[in-house]
């Protein structure tokens, strides 16, 4: 089999084991395998980066940042439901159904529904080729590069076999139970407030600019429903004659559709589906907030048509939020490895929504302030769309006197230094490097995968090692030896051997995830990689204002305040120059040695690319620009030398007319790429494309 060949089947390989795993969830290979493949595909497209196609698997992981997001008509307008709480309601769509229809019957097709972002997806040649929000429900945001994050979405579905050239479907975007409780967790343990709901992170994910960020946020997707379907310029429309013969074979096609779906006869037998998912929906690995009842038949869905706002032939019943009353036990404060000290409420075990619930969220200081929230009171907690129990409000009149005004502490509670609030925020922190809360989290963060990689290091010798005395910082870890370990059992020599060594190794890491490593506020990997790609060695950070650090590529002031602020403490200097004795790696590698192979044409000129470049994606022009010894911004400045100007520009091209910089076309890049500025003629820069819709 030729190259060329075994890419197709990788590809073909690939999106089946995806179909398998994220939404039929049966796969039939291990992750290691599947890994094996994967890589197998990197490195053919790598190698071969002219092969690489919109729809293929490795696409997912997402693009350079938008400028804006581009508004896009819908073919078919994306309507609202209308909804009810009253089962008297229900019965009553069906009455009105039949005054409006005389004579006829009706079958139900009933789905769970998801408690998600509603969104558009459509296919061309079997090929997704745009996905929009419902927005105004005529008009959305373009969410193409962010949908395609998405990993049970397919980015390549067989509608040819079944006869359609064009496929617009409708469905929600959704992050799973699962998934949403770890995600939290890790921002609880980066010292990040937890998100509120799966539904806003969903909707928060998806108008991100920056579609990198969006293929870190576990989001997923089921499909309810379809717009515009096409099946050939002289025959458009479908033929399906009901709902459900469309929802099956759109699932033999692989198209994730919703699960738990029933076709019923009669309103009558919709109603013990409302009983029974009212109990079973907690049973769900995702948030559902009602049941959705649609006509089944599409012929007599068109005698129905429409209202201005919602389609006359459907209703969602929508499920109430549940609550219980409980006794606010006590409030405690948890201190988060950046220091973000966040109440809890601890309560008297209730059953709620299926579970046990003893504890629950209050946010802030603000926020238990505005309830009045008192230890002692009778509390009424709610979980609708929320993961996380919520304090709804005291109970006020059962008081019974014993309850006083919380006032919230001055001082950390678990190293007693005194909290304090920054300006603008809402949550109090405690700064003492030394917290106990603080370093079991801060190690945690530092030994994780990808930070420094120290196998062994996990939460349970985390806290033997704090426990033990044997560590009180970061310094600490590099200085153990064997003999303390052995204090921890009998058979430990072994394990504690390899825990050396993984420390010991740990020593070679490049900067980049030393400096994540290390914490700082609002410096995840991205940023760090950014940071360390300006500079030679991790320290030379110290050395720079708040100005200097915003001149590099996408850092703003938040991180830049963060950074100096973090370098002007003495206390952790000294701790990054004892690191650095005892043998860190805090210089950034020079370039490989193929990288160093090529002429550095471009050496310390500043790139902006936008729009969408014909023979390379951005990823590729801006690593074939980094090879030559160049830098790409996000944004065009005073700083900028050239943008890269590709069809369908955005704003930047504007902004660089505006204030001058050179615009180059996708040749010009290229004369760059090979002989540098002099390659260029001067009539060649500083001019505006033809605009088209905004990139």
């Amino acid at each position: 089999m030729d190259e060329q060949s075994r890419l197709e089947e990788l590809r073909s390989l690939i999106v089946k084991h995806d179909r398998l795993y994220y939404n039929e969830a049966s796969p039939e290979i291990s992750d290691f395998e599947y890994d094996r493949l994967y890589a197998e595909l990197q490195a053919i497209e790598a190698a071969h980066p002219e092969w690489i196609t919109p729809d293929s698997p490795t696409q997912r992981v997402g693009g350079r940042p938008l400028d804006q997001f581009v508004q896009v008509r819908h073919s078919i307008p994306m309507l609202s439901i209308g909804n009810t709480y009253s089962i008297g309601e229900v019965r009553e769509f069906e009455n009105r159904l039949q005054r409006l229809l005389p004579g006829n019957s009706f079958d139900y097709v009933v789905e769970p529904k998801i408690d998600g972002v509603a969104v558009s997806v459509r296919y061309e040649q079997d090929r997704f080729v745009l996905a929009a929000t419902r927005g105004n429900g005529i008009t959305g945001d373009d969410i193409t590069a962010n949908m395609s994050t998405i990993r049970n979405l397919p980015l390549r579905i067989p509608f040819s076999q079944a006869g359609f050239e064009i496929v617009e479907l409708r469905g929600e975007v959704y992050i799973d139970t699962p998934a949403f409780i770890e995600m939290n967790r890790q921002r609880e343990l980066a010292g990040e407030e937890p998100f509120a709901n799966p539904r806003n992170t969903a909707a928060g994910s998806l108008k991100l600019l920056d579609s990198r960020e969006v293929a870190q946020r576990p989001l997923s997707i089921f499909f309810h429903s379809f717009g515009e379907i096409r099946s050939g310029e002289t025959d458009p429309g479908h033929r399906w004659i009901c709902h459900s013969q469309a929802l099956q074979q759109l699932h033999d096609l692989g198209v994730p559709v919703i699960e738990h779906w029933a076709r019923v006869q009669g309103i009558d037998a919709v109603l013990p589906w409302i009983e029974l998912w009212g109990k079973k929906r907690h049973e769900l690995p995702y948030q559902t907030d009602g049941l959705v009842i649609k006509v089944d038949d599409f012929r007599l869905r068109d005698e129905l048509g429409a209202t201005s706002r919602s389609p006359r032939w459907v209703i969602a019943y929508k499920f109430p939020a549940e609550q219980a009353e409980t006794t606010l036990k006590k409030i405690e404060l948890q201190v988060g490895r950046t220091g973000a000290v966040t109440p809890v409420a601890i309560l008297e075990a209730v059953q709620l929504a299926g579970t046990t619930v003893t504890r629950a969220t209050l946010h802030n200081a603000d926020e238990i302030a505005r309830k009045d929230l008192r230890e002692n009171d009778r509390v009424l907690i709610e979980k609708g769309g929320e993961i996380i129990p919520k304090v709804v409000q005291a109970l006020v009149e059962k008081r019974d006197g014993s309850q006083v005004p919380y006032v919230f502490p001055e001082t950390c509670p678990s190293c007693g230094s005194p909290l304090t609030r920054p300006s603008g925020e809402v949550l109090y922190r405690c700064n003492d490097l030394d917290c106990p809360a603080q370093l079991r989290e801060r190690l945690v963060h530092f030994a994780s995968r990808r930070a420094m990689d120290i196998e062994g290091l996990g939460e349970a010798m985390v806290e033997k090692l704090v426990s033990a005395g044997l560590v009180h910082g970061l310094v600490d870890l590099y200085q153990l030896e064997l003999a303390p370990l052995l204090q921890f059992g009998k058979k430990v020599e072994k394990s504690s051997r390899k825990l050396l060594l993984a420390i010991e190794a740990s020593k070679r890491n490049p900067p980049h995830r030393l400096l994540f490593g290390l914490g700082i506020r609002h410096i995840g990997e991205h940023v760090a990689e950014l940071l360390m790609g300006q500079v030679k060695d991790l320290r030379d950070l110290g050395a720079m204002s708040t100005e200097d650090l915003q001149m590099f590529p996408e850092i703003g002031p938040v991180v830049a305040e963060s950074v100096f602020s973090f370098f002007r403490d003495d206390r952790n200097t000294d701790v990054l120059n004892q690191l650095a004795g005892l043998g860190l790696n805090f210089e950034r590698a020079p370039a490989s040695s193929g990288a160093t192979d090529l002429p550095q044409t471009l050496q310390d000129l500043q790139f902006v690319l936008t729009g969408t470049l014909s023979r390379y994606s951005r990823d590729q022009a801006r690593d074939m620009i980094l090879a030559r010894g160049g830098k790409v911004a996000g944004s065009v400045s005073k700083n900028t030398d050239y943008v890269i100007c590709g069809d369908k520009p955005g704003s930047k091209a504007g902004k660089a007319e505006s204030i001058g910089v050179p615009i180059i076309n996708e040749e010009e890049f290229e004369q760059l790429l090979a002989e540098g500025p002099s390659g260029i003629e001067s009539a060649g820069g500083n001019r505006m494309p033809d605009q088209g819709t905004f990139f």
